[in-house]
């Protein structure tokens, strides 16, 4: 029993080691010196001006004042609508951007709408992304969700992989990827347009391209193909089932805690499981460099297998959930534990398959699930010191 126990508590300090790191990945070395904000609301009011990186995490976020700095935030709802000199790296259910931004976006949420003026690159991933006339881009777009409309001008390339994308303002370079549907309304594309669909571009309102066309289909899948698919699905169900049974037997308690924070506070565990998402690596690669000048490199590489386990352990938490929530639509009150995991990843894997909202669904179980553990571990952390 003291042996069991003994790999209990070390389990417990790995898997909190590799969550807590990557949520406190958000604050690079000179963190000390930022302004950290949290709460169910952080607002930045009008007329307010703060002359360094503000860090917020919260179930309402406003940005309405001046930051001249970047803004790093995670939150059920961000609007950033005030004046950002440098970066807005945000993550969370609905994000408004109308303010203006002097660096890049970058940016993960369920629907996104960008209004106002960026300077440097916009590189965003969502369920409903709109990108409206008022805004500017001033060099790139990198564009990943399941709707798309851009009626901004962008002054260089766009890259897309989404499934509905329409483009209404002007391109000054190439616009390359993978879509389902591209209609072109009134666009005109400087360069050239490259770009991979079972459906042909529509060209509506005077839309032009200046270089040339290609379009090219996706490659078709045989039986080989099928089978290797079915294979590799399987394999997946199996990894990440074997994982969520070590959870499950090793830290039962951390478990149902895990779930439990997820069902209650669905908003809050996505806009935190989307800042580990995005600033993670981000984070991990200015340590590696800034490592090979002054030392301790090693740390930025070891982030990544952190933030990778946190995120398949995230993925795990929400299959645990869902399973539970499906046996209970059943009416099922009998069962273990690890038939309703089993269930609920099973569930979470098959509707991966299917064709752009699978890999919307499964980028929300990582996220959100990722976001439930670190709130339990940040709160098991503060409650510590208070029982001291």
């Amino acid at each position: 029993m003291a042996r069991i126990g003994s790999t209990r508590r070390m389990l417990w300090l790995l898997g909190s080691a590799a969550v807590a790191a990557s949520l406190l990945a958000w604050l690079p070395v000179g963190a000390s010196a930022a302004d950290l904000r949290q709460g169910p609301s952080v607002t930045l009011g009008q007329g307010q001006t703060i002359n360094d990186d503000i860090y917020a995490a919260g179930g309402t976020i406003s940005i309405d004042g001046n930051v001249n700095g970047s803004v790093i935030a995670a939150g059920g709802t961000i609007t950033v609508s005030g004046t950002v000199s440098r970066d807005v790296m945000v993550g969370g259910g609905t994000i408004n951007v109308t303010g203006k931004v002097g660096g890049s976006i970058r940016a993960a949420g369920g629907n996104l709408t960008i209004s106002g003026p960026v300077e440097q690159d916009v590189v965003i991933t969502g369920g409903t992304v709109d990108i409206a006339s008022g805004g500017t881009i001033g060099r790139d777009l990198v564009i990943a969700g399941g709707t798309a409309t851009v009626a901004a001008p962008v002054a260089r390339r766009v890259t897309m992989g989404a499934g509905d994308v329409t483009l209404r303002g002007r391109v000054g370079g190439d616009v390359r990827g993978s879509v389902d549907r591209l209609r072109l309304d009134g666009a005109q594309i400087g360069g050239n347009l490259d770009y991979t669909s079972d459906n042909s571009v529509v060209l509506a309102n005077g839309a032009s391209v200046a270089g040339t066309t290609t379009r090219h289909t996706p490659t078709e899948r045989g039986t080989g193909g099928v089978a290797g698919g079915f294979l590799g699905w399987l394999r997946g169900l199996i990894g990440i089932f074997a994982l969520g049974v070590l959870l499950l037997l090793l830290l039962p308690r951390f478990s149902t805690r895990s779930i439990d924070t997820l069902r209650a506070e669905p908003w809050a565990s996505l806009g935190i499981g989307a800042a580990i998402l995005v600033v993670t690596p981000i984070v991990a690669l200015l340590v590696f460099v800034v490592g090979l000048l002054l030392g301790g490199w090693w740390l930025g590489l070891l982030l990544v297998p952190l933030w990778i386990l946190a995120l398949a352990i995230g993925y795990v938490v929400s299959g645990f959930l869902l399973g539970r929530l499906i046996f209970a639509r059943l009416g099922w009150g009998q069962y273990h534990d690890i038939l309703a995991l089993l269930g609920g990843l099973f569930a979470l894997t098959v509707v991966g398959l299917v064709p752009l909202i699978g890999w919307l669904v499964s980028l929300a179980a990582f996220v959100a699930g990722a976001g439930a553990v670190a709130l339990v571990i940040s709160r098991r952390a503060q409650a510590r010191p208070a029982a001291a």
